[in-house]
């Protein structure tokens, strides 16, 4: 018993200075900049999974405001949002995006071997697919 109360008098002592300390706040991380991928990041072949077919993305060969990212959708996307290939424009150093049809492709880098693909239409429908790099 004596060496109980003795046990909990020193953990006692042990955490009081460290709960008598003022609180400070921890410094908020500073703000990362956005990742910025040049074109060639961007293509290639981009899939769910292995087993789903593939998003195939080319670039052309123009440089600046007329560069752009050619994006053929796998038919089981393509029968959903009625369109099979969109033509994207750089929207930021990490993402692109194009509207064909009344429907809106934006494709974003999350890193070099993984990508995020939202289409919107003009009724609200969207699909939202997340992608990894698939180049053999």
């Amino acid at each position: 018993m004596k060496h109980i109360l003795l046990c909990s008098v020193m953990l006692g002592l042990a955490t009081a200075p460290a709960m008598a300390a003022p609180h400070t706040a921890a410094p908020a991380p500073a703000p990362t900049a956005a990742a910025t991928y040049p074109m060639t990041t961007f293509m290639g072949s981009w899939t769910v999974r292995a087993e789903v077919p593939a998003f195939t993305v080319a670039g052309n060969k123009a440089v600046g405001p007329a560069a752009r990212l050619l994006v053929n959708v796998p038919e089981v996307y393509a029968a959903n949002i009625g369109e099979s290939r969109f033509s994207l424009a750089q929207k930021t150093g990490s993402s692109w995006s194009g509207t064909q049809n009344g429907t809106t492709m934006t494709m974003t880098l999350i890193s070099p071997n993984a990508g995020h693909i939202l289409i919107t239409n003009t009724n609200g429908h969207q699909v939202d697919v997340p992608l990894y790099r698939n180049d053999p």
